[in-house]
């Protein structure tokens, strides 16, 4: 079910409890070995802001990016960059933003 926060409009950046999780077996199972790369995060920057996402090695920031940016998707959440969601309008987003690895 979708968090109502997502349907507020945004004309920035929207994050609202996105994760990555690696799984060690398929279709779901649960494991205690599974990895949480990205685990909860929640975001709200406004149009014109700077963020800088700062933390140790592993911590999850190029991932995060990595799912904003669509190069891989999250398993859980959901994010609206200027209104347009990261599952369904990347070629959207693409248009609007860039990245430098």
């Amino acid at each position: 079910m979708e968090d109502e926060r997502l349907n507020i409009p945004s004309t920035g950046l929207r994050v609202v409890g996105v994760e990555k999780v690696y799984r060690k077996y398929p279709f779901g199972i649960l494991s205690k070995d599974d990895v949480y790369a990205v685990k909860g995060v929640y975001l709200d920057v406004p149009r014109n802001e700077l963020l800088c996402l700062l933390g140790h090695n592993g911590a999850g920031k190029s991932t995060l990016f990595n799912m904003l940016t669509g190069i891989i998707g999250p398993s859980e959440g959901y994010a609206k960059i200027c209104n347009y969601d990261i599952r369904t309008e990347q070629e959207q987003i693409r248009r609007i933003i860039g990245v430098v690895p």
